[in-house]
């Protein structure tokens, strides 16, 4: 025989689970506000990609959360994405001058247009691992700011 006791518990245990069940569906998605600097010309296209995970970044965009371009229209361009949830991301971006929808190199593969990636991480040899670019999404907006930087540029 259940005691009043044992029974209150069990009801208390159910409906603390409901609760905690809509607290996680509460959640809201976040917007992130990508703010790109140091664009050179308003010629073309903002390409961007996004990142949830190392797998592919920057150079696969088969693998992003979510790849993009849209026409330059101001300067400083700023874009803007809906629907992410808290985590850490990484962007990378390119200036496509030409708008043919790819990063242009020349024959040692050197960027032949703009580029930059969140954090703003030094670009040495090649391009950076996922670590020194993401950031953090979380709440209802959260702004990155981008510097583009051009290489081999008279």
């Amino acid at each position: 025989m259940k005691t009043p006791g044992k029974i209150f518990l069990a009801i208390a245990s159910i409906f603390s689970s409901l609760t905690l069940i809509q607290t996680v569906r509460a959640v809201p998605a976040s917007q992130l506000n990508l703010e790109i600097e140091g664009i050179t010309n308003p010629r073309g296209n903002i390409c961007f990609t996004i990142f949830s995970r190392s797998d592919g970044f920057p150079r696969d965009g088969t693998k992003a959360l979510k790849a993009e371009c849209s026409p330059i229209e101001n300067l400083p361009v700023t874009l803007s994405i809906d629907g992410l949830n808290a985590g850490n991301y990484a962007v990378a971006v390119f200036h496509d001058e030409n708008a043919d929808g790819q990063l242009n190199t020349n024959a040692v593969g050197i960027p032949q247009e703009g580029f930059g990636f969140s954090n703003n991480p030094p670009i040495l040899t090649g391009a950076p691992k996922f670590s020194e670019a993401t950031f953090f999404v979380a709440g209802q907006t959260t702004t990155v700011r981008i510097t583009m930087k051009y290489l081999l540029r008279i």
